[in-house]
Formats: structure tokens, sequence, C-alpha cells
């Protein structure tokens, strides 16, 4: 029997390994579009700022980890800011694994979610589609065209790592932690048209953000490593500050 990892639980047969996590061979589609400013900032922790309209939505394959079972995934990463440290964050993001979901809220705090994720290619062209509880929550197609993308800024992430309080109404950890990708390397990659539908969803609204205007998309084949991140501020351990950003 492995040792014991005490603060990865059950202690005796944690769900997940230490890090790092080598993911030797993923694939991606980028899907990059505009936004309405108003709902793009509802859609951040309070305590961050949005800089920019440009947000992406991807789907994700991993094909060989080492660390984690593979697993596939999707998301909205937004940019932000905290104070004076530029980055973006994860706002929305699902996985089809329970190893994949728990180490990523429980070490970096990303929001995950357990969803059911599609990856499929048909020659150039490519669709990767997310459901939660019966609702197609993204559906995004990327069709290989000789074509220039502008490609956002979207690192390093900015989460904010909470963890509901065990007494009271406080919370017992409140985090800002700042992550990076490491090793990344590239196999292949092109850029293409496409597009972007979203069925509503009270618990996942990312329909919210309506028609929009998509530039275009990426799709790359690669390689990186995730390993710890770092705090850069400790929130105070009350209940999450309110918004000020105004209503959807």
């Amino acid at each position: 029997m492995k040792k014991n990892i005490y603060e990865i639980l059950p202690e005796y047969a944690p769900l997940y390994p230490s890090l790092p996590y080598v993911y030797k061979d993923y694939e991606k589609i980028s899907i990059y579009a505009k936004g309405k400013k108003e709902i793009l900032k509802t859609f951040l922790p309070a305590e961050f700022e949005l800089t920019a309209d440009i947000f992406e939505v991807f789907v994700l394959k991993n094909n060989e980890v080492e660390g984690l079972d593979p697993y596939s995934e999707g998301g909205l990463i937004i940019p932000c800011q905290y104070k004076n440290q530029k980055g973006a964050v994860m706002a929305f993001e699902y996985v089809d694994s329970d190893d994949a979901l728990c180490a990523g809220r429980e070490i970096w705090g990303y929001p995950k979610k357990l969803g059911k994720v599609t990856f499929e290619k048909n020659g150039t062209s490519i669709t990767g589609k997310v459901f939660r509880k019966g609702k197609e929550i993204i559906n995004a197609t990327l069709v290989k065209e000789n074509m220039d993308v502008e490609v956002p800024v979207l690192f390093p992430r900015l989460q904010v790592k909470r963890m509901p309080g065990v007494e009271n109404g406080k919370m017992d950890l409140n985090l800002v932690v700042h992550n990076e990708f490491h090793q990344v390397f590239t196999i292949a990659e092109w850029f293409g048209r496409a597009s972007l539908q979203w069925e509503e969803s009270a618990q996942d609204p990312l329909s919210l953000l309506g028609p929009i205007e998509v530039f275009g998309g990426k799709y790359v084949r690669g390689g990186f490593t995730l390993d710890y991140g770092k705090i850069i501020d400790r929130l105070p351990l009350t209940k999450a500050a309110l918004s000020s950003k105004g209503g959807v």
C-alpha cells in the first residue's frame, strides 16, 4: 500500500495524487467572441474587474495525462484584473471525471462541475459539446480555414478559492490564486471559422450572453504541466463580497 497522502482525502485511498500533472497529449478548440460587458461582469468573482469584452469558449479532450485519468472538459474564460494583476478567470468549467473535478476545485479553486463532454472530429471540422442536467450548455464548431484570428491573452489564470464554513455562514478559506501552465509545447495548430450556440439553463447561465459576435477559433494539439500556483491575496472570512457590477 502506498504511503498516505494526508492532504488529500480519503487518506487511505486519495481521490487524486499530488502534483504535478503532466498533460502529454491534448486536443482543444477555442472559440473567440465578443460579449455584452454587463453580462460578462456578472460572471466574474465580485473582487475582479473586467478588462475586455472578448472571451473564450473551449472544449478540450485529454488523450494522455500523467497523474489523472484521461478526461474531457469545456468552459468559459474571461479576461480580468485583480488589483494590479491582469489575467483571466475560468468563469465556468465542466469536466467528466471526479478526480479532475475535485483536484481542480480543491487545489486551485477552479469552479468545475460534472458534465458530459463530447469532442468529434470530421476531417477539418471539429465539434465540441458540453451537457449538464439535460441541457446542451455549449455547442462549439470549428472549421479549418485560411484566415487570421486575433488570439487574446488569457493567462495567467486568476481564481478565487473558497471553502464554506463548517460552524457558521463565514468561510473557512477565501483566497485569490494565481496559476500558470508550465512546459507548454505544441504538436499542431490551425485557425478557422467558428460557431457557438448554447441552450438556456438556470444553473449554468452561459446563454445569458445571448447572440454574440464570433471572430473565429483555434485548434491546438499539444501538452503542458500543471503544478502548484501561488496565493496573491487572503480575503476576509466573511460572506463573499456583494457585487457592485449590477444585475443581469
